[in-house]
C-alpha cells in the first residue's frame, strides 16, 4: 500500500527534525524515513567513547522555541554524545515529533512522477508520494571504508566510528588499532587509550588541533545563559561561521610579533574554536600569518609530547593552520607519552594490506584484536548518491553530477521540482555551527513552500543557468583562501566518488552573506527559481 502525504523528509537528525516541525506548523501532512532504529542522526549513529560537540551546547541548540530553550539545561559547555541524543529525543517529545517518524527505514529509491508527486520507496519496500521531499541527510553521513587489501579478512572485532553499536566495548588488556587522525579520532583516541592493552594509531594526516577547553556548566551559567540566548543566536548571525567566535577586527600583519604571539596564547587558553575563527582577520588569506600560528601550535605539541621524533610526527606537514576544521581535544597529545601507545606514520610507511589477525604496514606486521576505522565519509553528497533519485524525464541524480555537483544555493538541482537538500552541496555547513545553517535553511524552504501555497504554483525548480551561476559562485568564493591550496581534504570531496574530487563542496563566503543571499532571492519573487 502506498500511502500519500503533502511532504517526505528523508532524515530524522537536527535538519530533519526541525524541517518536520516546520512543515507542521505550516499545516503539511509530513511524514520522515529515518535510517537508523532511534532518531538523532550524526548523534544516533556516532556513539564512539568521546564523541561530542566541537561548538558550544548552547550556540548548537535550536532556537526556535523560547521554552524550549528555558526548559532544557546542557550539563557542559561541550556536551557529550550521550546528552545531545536525549536533547533531540526532549525535542521530538515536546513537539510531538515522534508519530509522523518510521524508524528503521532507509530511502532506496525517489522518482518524480508525471502527476508531480514524489514516489519514495524504502530498502524493505515501504512506499509514499507526496508533492514536496526534504532530503536531510547531512553532510558527513555516508562512512566509508578504506579499499584496503584484506579489510574483509580480518578475524578480530571491526568497528568504525560512524556506525559504533549501542553496547559498551571493552578494550582492556587488548591490541586496538586506529586508522584515522581527524576530529573523531581525536576524540576516541582521548577515552580510550589508558583502557587499552595497546593503542596503535595509523596516522597519514596530522591536524592542527586545538584545546576544547570543556568544563561544567554552574547555576549562574546556566541562568546567564538562558537570559542572553536571544543576543547568543544574534551573535552566531553575525559570525563568519556562525559561532560565538569572530574574527579580530583587524590584520595581523602589521602587528608586532610580541603582540600577535600573546593574542594566539590567549585564544588557545580560551579553548574550542577562538584561535581558528577568532583570530586575526587575514588568518584564511596570509600565508606568512597561518604559518605563525602554525608556529605557535608546533611548539605546544612539542612541549606536551615528550619523545620529540613522535612530536614531529604530530605536527603537520601537508598544511599549514586554518585550512582544515581544527579538532578539539583535551589531552590528546599526552596520551602519545603513554608506553602504551605507539604512532605510525603511513606517510613513511602506507598500510599494504588487512590480515586476518593485524595491520601489515610495510614490512611490519602488528597483531590486533580490534580495529578502529575512523576514515570519515563521502562529505556533502555520499547520502544523496547512495540513493536512486531520478527527476524530470527519468534522469537520475547520479546522471546530472556526472561532472561534479551542480546546485543552487545548496538546496535544489535543476530538474528535480519540489526536491530540496536542507544541507546539500555549496553551502556553508563545514565552517559554521550545523544547526545554526539548518535553521536558516529550512526557514527559507518553508517559506518558499508557504509562498507557492498562497499564490497558486504547484511546483517549484532552480533554472540550469542560476544552478551553474551558484556553482561557479562557490568555486569563486575560494579565490584569496589559503584553503585553495589544501585541496587534500573532504572540502574538495577527497572521499567521495571519482567525478567529484577535486571539486569544492561548499560556499566559502561565510554565513551573513550566505543569509543575506537567501533573504534577497525570497524578496525578489524567488529569483533563479521557475515556479509552476
Amino acid at each position: 500500500m502506498t500511502q500519500t502525504y503533502d511532504a517526505i523528509v528523508i532524515g530524522a537528525g537536527v535538519s530533519g527534525l526541525y524541517s518536520l516541525y516546520r512543515l507542521r506548523e505550516l499545516g503539511l501532512d509530513t511524514r520522515v524515513f529515518e535510517a537508523g532504529t532511534g532518531l538523532g542522526g550524526t548523534w544516533y549513529w556516532n556513539r564512539y567513547p568521546g564523541a561530542r560537540f566541537d561548538s558550544e551546547s548552547y550556540t548548537y541548540q535550536y532556537s526556535f522555541s523560547e521554552e524550549l530553550i528555558d526548559e532544557w539545561e546542557w550539563s557542559e559547555h561541550f556536551a557529550a554524545q550521550p546528552e545531545i541524543e536525549r536533547y533531540l529525543h526532549f525535542v521530538a517529545d515536546k513537539f510531538d515529533l515522534k508519530p509522523h517518524i518510521e524508524l528503521n527505514a532507509r530511502v532506496a529509491t525517489v522518482r518524480y512522477d508525471d502527476d508531480k508527486h514524489w514516489t519514495v520507496e524504502t530498502e524493505d519496500g515501504r512506499r509514499a508520494r507526496a508533492r514536496f521531499v526534504i532530503a536531510a541527510t547531512g553532510l558527513l553521513s555516508a562512512h566509508q571504508l578504506p579499499d584496503y587489501e584484506g579489510v574483509e579478512d580480518f578475524a578480530g572485532q571491526s568497528l568504525h566510528t560512524a556506525r559504533w553499536p549501542k553496547e559498551t566495548i571493552d578494550f582492556s588488556g587488548k591490541r586496538v588499532g586506529i586508522i584515522g587522525s581527524g576530529p573523531t579520532a581525536v576524540q576516541i583516541i582521548q577515552e580510550i587509550a589508558a583502557e587499552a592493552g595497546h593503542l596503535f594509531v595509523f596516522q597519514r594526516t596530522a591536524n592542527w588541533c586545538t584545546p576544547l577547553r570543556n568544563r561544567p556548566i554552574d547555576p549562574e551559567e546556566q541562568r546567564d545563559l538562558k537570559a542572553r540566548a536571544a543576543e547568543i543566536f544574534e551573535i552566531c548571525k553575525r559570525t563568519f561561521a556562525g559561532f560565538l567566535h569572530g574574527e579580530h577586527s583587524v590584520p595581523g600583519e602589521g602587528v608586532p610579533k610580541v603582540e600577535r604571539w600573546a593574542h594566539y596564547q590567549e585564544l588557545y587558553d580560551e579553548g574550542g574554536f577562538a584561535l581558528w575563527l577568532g583570530n586575526y582577520s587575514d588568518t584564511f588569506t596570509n600565508a606568512e600569518i597561518a604559518g605563525e600560528v602554525a608556529e605557535f601550535l608546533a611548539e605546544k605539541i612539542r612541549e606536551r609530547v615528550d619523545d620529540p621524533e613522535t612530536a614531529e610526527k604530530l605536527i603537520p606537514k601537508s598544511h599549514t593552520f586554518g585550512t582544515k576544521r581544527c579538532p578539539g581535544e583535551r589531552d590528546y597529545y599526552e596520551q602519545f607519552n603513554r608506553d602504551n601507545v605507539s604512532l605510525i606514520d603511513l606517510r613513511a610507511t602506507p598500510i599494504t594490506r588487512i590480515t586476518e589477525d593485524g595491520i601489515e604496514t610495510g614490512d611490519t606486521h602488528r597483531d590486533l584484536d580490534v580495529i578502529i576505522y575512523a576514515t570519515g565519509f563521502q562529505a556533502l553528497t555520499g547520502e544523496l548518491m547512495r540513493m536512486d533519485i531520478y527527476g524530470e524525464g527519468g534522469r537520475s541524480l547520479r546522471e546530472h553530477w556526472s561532472d561534479g555537483p551542480k546546485t543552487n544555493l545548496g538546496i535544489q538541482f535543476s530538474g528535480f521540482p519540489n526536491m530540496f537538500a536542507v544541507l546539500g552541496p555549496h553551502n556553508p555547513a563545514t565552517f559554521c555551527n550545523i544547526t545554526r545553517c539548518a535553521e536558516n535553511n529550512v526557514d527559507w524552504i518553508v517559506g518558499c513552500i508557504r509562498y507557492m501555497r498562497e499564490n497558486g504554483y504547484e511546483t517549484v525548480v532552480t533554472t540550469a543557468e542560476a544552478e551553474e551561476a551558484w556553482t561557479q559562485r562557490c568555486y569563486d568564493s575560494l579565490k584569496g583562501l589559503l584553503i585553495e591550496q589544501m585541496q587534500d581534504s573532504w572540502f574538495f570531496g577527497t572521499n567521495n566518488d571519482e567525478n567529484i574530487r577535486g571539486r569544492f563542496l561548499l560556499f566559502a563566503g561565510g554565513v551573513p552573506l550566505y543569509r543575506e543571499i537567501f533573504a534577497d532571492v525570497a524578496a525578489k519573487g524567488y529569483e533563479g527559481f521557475e515556479l509552476r
